[in-house]
């Protein structure tokens, strides 16, 4: 497992991420800043157990679903607020085309569920992978969220989380995205979550000297420009 932040410093990292991931090959997200997401969840998770569950938490798109399951794990959840029934047709294409490829009648290829991301009904620690792309800055209560992960997190399990990010501290109040919630996370706030989630048993990888720094910003929304943060856990083994 790489280092364990990681700040997107540019268009030429998606770029390696797309040929990254063209060429194993994995299908690519629909939004191509994405693809840097899918290859830090690919170096992840590659040395998983493929048996084990696999998660994906703000599944709509079905990015990092797909990909878990193109990887080879054999039972894979994407949990939204909302599946949109073109998450459904998508889905039922792959299974289409996963009974195709097998030439006989199976189960769904990866299954979805409609529920808080915080209320999974998920067993304790019945979970090897979770990730969670760009879905924290929207409201979510970082308190709750990490000891939730360690709570479904079997030891050594992995969480993968990724979230908008400035330094310094861009001002979102009164600005909404999806309906939802949007904060842009400054350097201070990612370092009390790694605090949060130590407490919680989720080791971070190491750290590199200005693994927080970012001279450029290719994420734009209107006015505002910003880049992602990514942070890799492994829970401490019981």
């Amino acid at each position: 497992m790489l280092h364990g932040v990681t700040v997107l410093r540019g268009w030429s990292e998606v770029g390696e991420a797309i040929n990254d991931l063209d060429g194993r090959p994995y299908r690519l997200h629909r939004n191509p800043l994405k693809n840097w997401d899918l290859r830090l969840i690919r170096e992840l998770a590659e040395d998983v157990e493929r048996g084990g569950l696999a998660v994906d938490l703000g599944a709509s798109v079905l990015g990092a679903v797909r990909l878990l399951h193109e990887m080879g794990f054999r039972a894979v959840r994407g949990y939204d607020l909302n599946v949109t029934r073109f998450d459904r047709l998508i889905q039922l294409r792959d299974w289409l085309g996963l009974m195709a490829r097998k030439r006989r009648p199976t189960g769904p290829p990866y299954r979805l569920f409609t529920r808080d991301l915080l209320h999974t009904r998920l067993p304790s620690g019945s979970v090897s992978v979770v990730t969670c792309l760009s879905v924290i800055e929207h409201g979510v209560d970082v308190r709750r969220f990490f000891p939730e992960m360690a709570r479904l997190l079997r030891p050594e399990g992995r969480l993968y989380v990724s979230t908008d990010y400035r330094e310094p501290k861009l001002d979102t109040r009164g600005r909404t995205m999806f309906g939802l919630p949007w904060t842009i996370f400054c350097a201070s706030e990612i370092e009390a979550m790694i605090e949060l989630a130590a407490e919680c048993g989720l080791v971070l990888g190491s750290r590199s000297p200005g693994d927080l720094e970012c001279a450029e910003h290719p994420v734009r929304d209107g006015p505002l420009s910003y880049t992602f943060a990514a942070l890799r856990f492994t829970k401490r083994g019981s």
